[in-house]
């Protein structure tokens, strides 16, 4: 069965990786970005890899409005949804960062969770870096001192990432929706750009992978028996992998989705 992968994040690096392997199994694509010109090319790329009529929805995630339009244009594209990937995000500073990284995943989850048909994965893209995130799960998006650093906010962001992968598993297995994260390790992409000391890192090819093996974990996800996986689970190459007891605290997750919640006015 043909199935219709959602992939937001899709106009580069991991997202675009994604979208061509998913593409080449023979799978229908909509693809989410911000940039339209990289987005209409990342349309190009995933016809040559086998995607037949292909959708791109244009979308800036730090604009909560572009979320809910994004999401309508998604609901009139397709009727029904089995892989949706949420892999959108940057390096930003304070609420910006968990505006685009956490919260526009989380609703746009929600806002298509009666088009995720059993069986459904849903599969978020996090990071170690939530291991020096500073979360405060009862208010996402306060404007912490701490979170003048980027790399600060954005470990929060990560953080963020697997409380709701967890709490998601809790509230949408019973559903039919399976979800999972994944740490797609260091990847020379467009990520950080804005970075010196992590572009400068990109310099070393032992410690960065391309994004298409970057991209491996997230499509095994996408295809690997239900019974192989946790919901909920952490993944890195293909297995478990262990995160901080912040971001795998069953208390942290349920206060984080409800926070969630009423930061984007979702019953």
């Amino acid at each position: 069965m043909t199935r219709t992968v959602v992939v937001t994040g899709a106009s580069a690096g991991i997202g675009l990786a994604a979208a061509k392997g998913f593409a080449a199994a023979g799978d229908r694509l909509i693809l989410l970005g911000r940039n339209e010109g990289r987005l209409a090319a990342a349309l190009d790329a995933v016809r040559d890899a086998g995607a037949a009529d292909p959708v791109a929805v244009r979308a800036d995630f730090a604009d909560p409005a572009q979320v809910r339009s994004a999401a309508a244009e998604v609901r009139a594209a397709c009727d029904r949804i089995d892989v949706l990937v949420n892999n959108a995000g940057g390096l930003f500073r304070g609420p910006t960062c968990l505006q685009v990284n956490h919260l526009a995943g989380f609703e746009l989850a929600h806002l298509l969770l009666d088009r995720l048909r059993d069986p459904a994965r849903l599969i978020t893209t996090a990071s170690l870096a939530e291991a020096w995130g500073v979360l405060d799960v009862d208010r996402p998006l306060r404007a912490s001192l701490w979170h003048r650093s980027r790399w600060l906010a954005y470990g929060s962001s990560k953080q963020a990432n697997i409380l709701f992968t967890l709490e998601a598993a809790q509230r949408w297995t019973a559903r039919g929706v399976l979800p999972v994260a994944f740490f797609p390790g260091l990847v020379r992409s467009r990520f950080a750009t804005t970075s010196p000391l992590f572009m400068l890192g990109k310099l070393i090819p032992v410690l960065f992978s391309s994004p298409q093996k970057a991209a491996d974990t997230l499509l095994w996800l996408a295809g690997a028996p239900a019974e192989a996986l946790v919901p909920g689970g952490y993944y890195f190459l293909r297995q478990p992998f262990a995160a901080t007891p912040r971001s795998t605290s069953p208390a942290r997750a349920a206060r984080l989705w409800a926070s969630s919640l009423e930061a984007v006015k979702l019953r």
